[in-house]
């Protein structure tokens, strides 16, 4: 299967918005390559079949908007065509293991030394997002760290890679399920957690649509547009007492994101902050 693979070329202090930029557009994978003297390379994967005219305008609109708050630099982009074995073995050197709190997500080719025994999460993200190191990630993680309880039950919506989903399931998490509209991450969530072990249930579905079932922890780190949309539906799915983690979200969406959990009764108990990304934490009101 060949690949369209998207470069822009910017500043390292741009290289959120933009990798943000390219997956609200549809991009099934992103990688960022840094350089010296602050020139950064966000590269962006879309399948072949994609209409690479539109897609290009979108990126070129959406680069405009960014440099009116960021230097983008050069903002240049290029395009090409790889298989998708030429850009699994390409960008894995720029993937090395984290450490977050209480795990450490460790690509699935590299080797790790767990000197203080934290719990280990292996991932091979292929054209998924979710690689552990993006700031919503980290956000998201020390939260399930802080909120998740042994024996609840976990959905993670726009799973992704399977990242947070596995975490919570090695975490101590009861029932989780992990959703994404994507059939490509719905395939690498379920790899991954196969690769972890871990007894999780992985679907393809459009947010939470037709489910039915309740949970006690809910996690989305998706985008703001997305996080609206489910704020009007979420407690349908919570269980009495539960959380909604929400991460993917921007300075200038914060506002947007805390205005529609308000309006749909739910009640901002934090707002976490990682490099201008935000995660906000609430729950149904008393």
């Amino acid at each position: 299967m060949k690949w369209l693979e998207i470069i822009i070329k910017t500043k390292k202090e741009a290289e959120d918005s933009i990798f943000n930029l390219l997956k609200e557009i549809g991009a099934k994978g992103a990688s960022i390559e840094e350089r010296p003297k602050n020139l950064t390379l966000i590269k962006g994967y879309f399948t072949e079949g994609i209409n690479t005219h539109e897609t290009l305008f979108h990126i070129k609109e959406g680069l405009k908007l960014i440099s009116n708050y960021l230097d983008i630099g050069m903002g240049e982009v290029e395009i090409r065509y790889l298989n998708e074995e030429d850009w699994a073995n390409s960008w894995k050197k720029y993937y090395k293991p984290v450490e977050i709190g209480k795990v450490a997500i460790v690509p699935s080719w590299e080797r790790y030394e767990n000197r203080e025994g934290k719990i280990i999460i292996n991932i091979d993200p292929g054209m998924a997002f979710g690689t552990g190191t993006h700031e919503t990630t980290i956000l998201c993680i020390l939260a399930i760290e802080e909120f998740l309880r042994p024996g609840m039950d976990v959905i993670d919506v726009g799973t992704g890679s399977g990242i947070l989903a596995i975490i919570a399931k090695k975490l101590g998490a009861h029932r989780v399920l992990a959703i994404d509209i994507d059939e490509t991450a719905v395939k690498i969530a379920k790899e991954n957690a196969i690769l972890n072990k871990v007894n999780i249930e992985v679907i393809k579905n459009n947010l939470i649509e037709g489910i039915d079932e309740k949970f006690h922890l809910i996690l989305a780190n998706i985008n703001a547009e997305e996080i609206i949309k489910l704020s009007k539906d979420i407690k349908r799915i919570m269980k009495k007492g539960s959380y909604f983690i929400a991460s993917g979200i921007t300075k200038n969406t914060l506002k947007d994101v805390e205005r529609a959990l308000e309006e749909n009764n739910l009640k901002v108990i934090d707002v976490m902050e990682k490099n201008s990304w935000f995660l906000i934490l609430s729950r149904e009101r008393d």
